[in-house]
This record gives structure tokens, sequence and C-alpha cells, in this order.
């Protein structure tokens, strides 16, 4: 466990897992693909997601067995005979999760895997397995279906970083403080970093629907999918931030404060924003001491994250930002 978390194996090995889980899928239903959650569009109220209602995965089991949805009445075979359980962080409710903000400006400012991993596993990772508790935040969290399609996300948002100029960058450091590289065997597979590097290559035989095949870097509708007109909205609020916060926070759109980033589906782009319809950032969850503990994480690295990440609420909602999500 411990060597493909709080390390730099953790998104090939994650990558790979998933095409494992797919290919086992493929078995009984060759049209099998696992769908990825757009988690970032439901940050400011997880828990209202359409993804837990009962037509899909279902919701929260209140610490008990999950009641509706796709998994309802399931018996779970590891670590021993038991229900998929849940149990949202807030009760009936869930901590807001990082918002697509964020990740955005995390996707912009991190060029190195160590940093950019780090980034997004001690912020949207965590917060999303402990917002849904339950089998969820624990060893075994890959029992509950929200697993693979919460680590679906997070591979296409590292696709996504990829198609940045980052297809080869792999220049983290593994448990043991080696280094990890392209010809580097991944933990328990034995198979090289590189077979995962490039989707639709090799066994890597999928793709991200609105994915790497867009490359430009100033539009929100990369990190999350349109929902309205909400990526433009946003895009036309990032723009109209004050120089040096783009500077800091957006680099990629330093310079650019007229841009309104790339058209939402190829036919139109927003032109103005409407203010009256966002909101503040909320504050997201953070990782919890059990969390932490169970994973091994660096304290020191974690703790420097979630002081960023709210830094940034704090700096967007003292710069008037209003969000669209």
């Amino acid at each position: 466990f411990g060597n493909i978390h709080g390390n730099d194996n953790f998104f090939p090995w994650h990558r790979r897992f998933l095409r494992d889980f797919e290919e086992v899928g493929q078995r009984y239903d060759s049209n099998f693909a696992v769908p990825f959650w757009d988690e970032l569009r439901d940050s400011r109220n997880p828990a209202g997601s359409a993804v837990l209602t009962p037509r899909l995965i279902g919701g929260n089991g209140f610490g008990s067995c999950v009641r509706d949805g796709l998994q309802s009445g399931w018996s779970m075979g590891f670590p021993s005979r038991h229900c998929l359980v849940r149990s949202f962080d807030s009760g009936n409710q869930m901590q807001s999760w990082y918002s697509p903000e964020y990740i955005f400006s995390i996707m912009q400012r991190y060029n190195d895997m160590h940093q950019f991993r780090e980034h997004i596993e001690y912020s949207l990772h965590g917060s999303v397995h402990l917002g849904m508790g339950g089998d969820m935040s624990t060893y075994w969290s890959a029992n509950d279906f929200a697993f693979w399609l919460h680590h679906a996300n997070l591979d296409r948002l590292w696709d996504q970083w990829q198609s940045w100029g980052h297809g080869s960058t792999m220049d983290g450091r593994n448990q043991n403080g080696n280094a990890v590289t392209l010809g580097s065997s991944m933990p328990h597979y034995g198979e090289p970093v590189s077979s995962t590097m490039r989707l639709g290559s090799g066994r890597m035989c999928f793709q991200y629907a609105g994915g790497s095949g867009r490359r430009s870097k100033q539009a929100m509708s990369l990190v999350t999918q349109p929902l309205r007109d909400a990526a433009g909205e946003a895009d036309a609020g990032l723009h109209a931030l004050p120089e040096r916060m783009r500077k800091k926070w957006f680099p990629l759109l330093a310079g650019n404060a007229h841009a309104t980033g790339a058209p939402m589906n190829g036919t139109r782009s927003i032109q103005s924003v409407s203010r009256a319809s966002g909101k503040p950032l909320p504050y997201p969850g953070s990782l919890t001491d059990m969390w932490v503990t169970m994973h091994g994480f660096d304290r020191k690295a974690v703790e420097r994250v979630m002081a960023e990440a709210r830094q940034f609420v704090d700096e967007m909602n003292g710069a008037k930002y209003l969000s669209p999500y």
C-alpha cells in the first residue's frame, strides 16, 4: 500500500490498476469501460451529485450498508465478508471538495511529476475518499465502484497535464527515495512505468472524452466538463483577476487579460460573465490524521499543500472572484 501512495508511483500504478479492472469487466462484456466522475463539477456540494442517486451508484449508508444504487445489497468478500459501507463525513452532507479553479491552478503551476502528484494526491484524491467514508476510507476502498470513477477522473487530469508538454515527465521518487524513471518497474505488476505513459498505445487502449486532443491550457473546460456555461464563465472570471493574481496562481493566463479561453464546444465562446450567478469559493475539507497515518504520508508536505489550498481560497475570495461551480 505504501509503495503506491505518498510517492511518484501513484499515477502510473493507478492507471495500470484501472486498466486491469477494465480488462476483467471486458471478459464479461466487451463493451465495458470505466467512466470517470467529473467530481470537480460537484465539489461545492458533493452529496448532491447525480452520481450518488439510486439510478447510478447510490448514496449514503450512514455508517452502514449502502441502500440503493448499483451496489445495493452487494456482499463484499475483502478483507472479510461484509456489505458495502458508506458514511459521508458530515452526516447527510460532505465537506466541500477541491474546486475546479484550484485544480486548474495546480496543473498550470507545477511542471514536474513530484509536485503535480503531491498536490493532487493530498487534495482532491484524499478529499473524495474521506468524503464518501465507509469502505472508501479504508485499505479496501476499491470495493466501492466510486473508487474506480474517482481514480478514472484523477487519471483523466493526469492525461490532460501530460498533453501540456509532460507526456514523458516522470522525475519523482519511490517509497525508498530512489528515482522513478520511465524504465522503473511498477510495484506488483513488474511492468515498466513507460508502458502506462501514452493513452491509445499498447495496453492503454482507451482515451477520455474531451481530453488531451484539445491542447489549449487556458480553458477551464479542460479540467471539468461544461455545465451550462459554467466553464466559460469561470474562464472569463479568471482572466478578469488582477495580473499579480494570474501570475501567482494561473501563470499561463498572465498577460492575457482579455482572452476568453477556448470555445466550449467548437461553436461558441463566452464573451461576458454573469457575476451575480457565482459564489465565493468554499474551504475544502482537510486530510485526517487517520488518513495521513494509514498512507504513511509526509505530514509536513500534507500541511504545506493544505495551507496553500486555504491561501488560494482566501486570495481568490479577497479578489472578489465568484465561482459559477
